[in-house]
C-alpha cells in the first residue's frame, strides 16, 4: 500500500499498524479459502456455527471482496477488528451471552494472530469468516431477538425487521466501527436503555453477595404488622438497604425490651416502597408473599431483566406513530405521543385471569371507539355461565340487564327468555347481549382493534378492582381505569371530540361508533420487569408463565 495512503487510513482508524505476525506479502489464496469454507457447509473452527439465514448473505459479502478477506486489508487487519472483538465479549451488558457468539475463541485467536507467528491463509480465513458469522448473529439478535416470538405464544412477526447485515458490517468495517453498529441495531426505546442500566445495577448487587434470607413466619404466625417485634427485622433491614428501598442513612431498627428487633419506623416505609414496586399491596404488612418476593435471589431478578430485554427486541420500531402499550403482568397502560416522547400518560388496567382466561399477546391497530356499547358475551361465557344461570333462574337475564335478540342490530326487539329461545342462543340462531348503561360489563366505552382473539379495551362498572395490586380478573379483554381520559387521548386530533362531547356520548340513549382517521397501534405485551422514567425498577410475578417458556426456549440449542 502507498505510504501516504496508509498514513491517511491510520488516521481514520480504518486499518492498524501491521503486527509483526502479518509482515510480508498478502495471501493470494485467502479470499478463495474463505469462499471455499462458506460453500463447504462446514462450521468455521472459530466463532458460532453459521446461521442458515445468514449463509447466503455471507457468500454474497465475501464474493464482493476481490479475492481478499473481509476484515483484512491485504495482510493488515482492519482497525475495526479489535473493537468488534471487544463488542462480542461485552454482549452480556445487553443481556446476551458472549458464549453464544464464540467470543472467547475469537478473542484468543485474535491475540494469537497478533502475537505471531504469521498465520496461514486457511487460518486467517477461519478467523475472518468466524468473526463475520459471530457479528451477524449478534447484530441480528440485538435487533430482533434470539427467539421467534411466535414460538413462545406471542403473536408478533419480527421477520420484517431483518437488517441488511452485509451493509451493516461493511459500514462498521470501513469507518463506523462495531460499537456504533451495535448501538444502531438495539431497540431505540428509552425503556430498553433503562433496562440495560438496571441489569448492570443488579449484577453489581449480586457481585457484592446476597444479604441474609428472611426467616419464614412460622406455623402460627400469618403476618407481621408494624410495631411488632420480629427476629427477621435484621435481615430485612440489610436486604432493603442493599436494594435501595431503605436509605443507607436510615437509623438502625429499634428493639423491644427483650432485645428482639422491632418492625417499626423507617423500615416499614422501606417495605411499603418495596411492595409497591413488586406488584404487592403496599400496606407495610409482611405476609408470606412479601417474604417470598424479598427472598428472591438477585440472580433471578437478573434473569427477569434479561428476558425483558429479549422481548423488547421483538417490538416494532414505530418511528413516527403514537401508540398504546399495555403490559399485562404489571397491569398498566401507557399512551405514547407521536413526536412528543415526554408526553406520556398511563393508567391501570385489569387483564385476563391467569387460570383459563389469559389475555393474548399481540399487536393490533385501534380503529374505532364505541360509546355506550352493547356487550355481546363470547360464546364460551354464554355456554358455560350465562345460559345455565338463566335456565335455573327465569329472572336472571333481566337482573343482569340482558336480552335475547334475533340480530345484532341496535333496534332489534327483545325476545322472551324461554327455554326454547335459550336453546336457540346456544345453537347460534339467536343473540344474547347486555343493554348499554352504567351496569354494562363494558362500561361506557369500548376501544376496538380488530383481531382473531376478539380482545379489546373497555370500561367497567366495577372500578374497585383497580385499587388492587394484582389485577387479573377479566375473561381476556382489557379493562381500563379511565375510559373517558383514554377516549379523549385517542380522539385528540379531532377538535370536535372534546371531553364534554365524549361525556355526552357516554350518557346518550344508544351506542355511537366513532371511527379514527388514523389507526393507532396497540401493543399488548408481557414483561415482568419495567424501569420507569424515574429509574425505579418494578417487578411482578410470572402470572402466565411466559418467562418460564422464554427461558426454556433460550436454553434450547440454536
Amino acid at each position: 500500500m502507498h505510504v501516504a495512503l496508509r498514513v491517511a487510513l491510520l488516521a481514520t482508524g480504518m486499518v492498524v499498524a501491521v503486527p509483526a505476525a502479518f509482515a510480508g506479502q498478502p495471501w493470494p489464496e485467502a479470499g478463495a479459502a474463505a469462499l471455499a469454507l462458506l460453500h463447504s457447509g462446514a462450521a468455521p473452527a472459530l466463532g458460532p456455527p453459521i446461521a442458515t439465514a445468514d449463509l447466503p448473505s455471507l457468500k454474497v459479502m465475501y464474493a464482493a471482496e476481490p479475492g481478499a478477506l473481509f476484515w483484512f486489508d491485504g495482510v493488515s487487519p482492519r482497525g475495526a477488528v479489535a473493537g468488534c472483538i471487544d463488542m462480542l465479549a461485552r454482549a452480556d451488558l445487553s443481556g446476551l451471552d458472549p458464549a453464544d457468539y464464540g467470543a472467547s475463541s475469537l478473542s484468543a485467536r485474535w491475540a494469537a494472530l497478533t502475537a505471531g507467528p504469521r498465520p496461514s491463509a486457511a487460518e486467517a480465513a477461519q478467523f475472518d469468516v468466524g468473526l463475520s458469522a459471530a457479528l451477524m448473529r449478534l447484530l441480528g439478535d440485538v435487533h430482533q431477538g434470539r427467539v421467534d416470538p411466535r414460538s413462545v405464544a406471542f403473536d408478533i412477526d419480527v421477520s420484517g425487521k431483518r437488517l441488511d447485515l452485509p451493509a451493516v458490517l461493511r459500514s462498521a468495517r470501513d469507518g463506523g466501527g462495531c460499537a456504533a453498529a451495535f448501538a444502531a441495531a438495539e431497540p431505540p426505546f428509552a425503556a430498553y436503555r433503562r433496562l440495560v442500566q438496571a441489569l448492570a445495577g443488579y449484577r453489581a448487587m449480586a457481585a457484592q453477595g446476597e444479604p441474609p434470607l428472611l426467616p419464614d413466619l412460622g406455623p402460627r404466625v400469618k403476618k407481621i404488622e408494624p410495631g411488632k417485634p420480629w427476629p427477621g427485622v435484621s435481615p430485612l433491614d440489610a436486604r432493603l438497604r442493599a436494594l435501595g428501598d431503605l436509605p443507607m442513612s436510615a437509623p438502625p431498627p429499634s428493639t423491644a425490651p427483650d432485645g428482639t428487633p422491632l418492625y417499626a419506623g423507617a423500615i416499614v416505609d422501606g417495605v411499603k416502597h418495596y411492595q409497591d414496586r413488586h406488584a404487592l399491596e403496599p400496606d407495610g404488612v409482611i405476609g408470606p408473599g412479601t417474604i417470598t418476593a424479598l427472598n428472591t435471589p438477585f440472580t433471578a431478578r437478573i434473569r427477569q431483566i434479561e428476558l425483558a430485554l429479549e422481548r423488547m427486541r421483538w417490538l416494532p420500531l414505530l418511528p413516527d406513530a403514537s401508540a398504546i402499550f399495555v403490559n399485562i403482568p404489571l397491569f398498566m397502560l401507557w399512551a405514547l405521543e407521536r413526536d412528543r416522547p415526554n408526553s406520556v400518560f398511563r393508567m391501570r388496567v385489569v387483564a385476563g385471569k391467569s387460570a383459563g382466561h389469559a389475555t393474548p399477546i399481540f399487536i393490533g391497530k385501534l380503529k374505532y371507539v364505541v360509546f355506550r356499547p352493547y356487550w355481546n358475551p363470547p360464546p364460551n361465557i354464554v355456554k358455560r355461565e350465562i345460559v345455565p344461570h338463566a335456565r335455573r333462574d327465569p329472572g336472571y337475564l333481566d337482573r343482569q340487564n340482558m336480552e335475547i335478540v334475533e340480530s345484532g342490530a341496535d333496534d332489534a326487539p327483545a325476545l322472551p327468555a324461554t327455554p326454547e329461545n335459550l336453546s336457540r342462543v346456544l345453537a347460534g340462531k339467536l343473540t344474547l347481549r347486555q343493554r348499554p348503561g352504567e351496569k354494562n360489563s363494558l362500561g361506557l366505552a369500548k376501544f376496538i382493534f380488530p383481531n382473531a382473539n376478539n380482545v379489546y379495551m373497555h370500561g367497567t362498572p366495577v372500578p374497585s378492582l383497580f385499587s388492587r395490586a394484582r389485577r387479573d380478573f377479566s375473561h381476556g379483554c382489557i379493562r381500563v381505569e379511565d375510559p373517558t381520559r383514554l377516549a379523549e387521548w385517542v380522539l385528540r386530533d379531532d377538535p370536535q371530540w372534546t371531553r364534554a362531547r365524549i361525556e355526552k356520548a357516554m350518557a346518550g340513549d344508544r351506542p355511537l361508533q366513532v371511527n379514527l382517521k388514523v389507526p393507532i397501534p396497540v401493543i399488548v405485551f408481557y414483561d415482568t420487569v419495567m424501569v420507569d422514567a424515574e429509574g425505579t425498577v418494578h417487578f411482578s410475578d410470572d402470572y402466565y408463565k411466559h418467562d418460564a417458556r422464554l427461558a426454556e426456549a433460550l436454553r434450547r440449542p440454536r
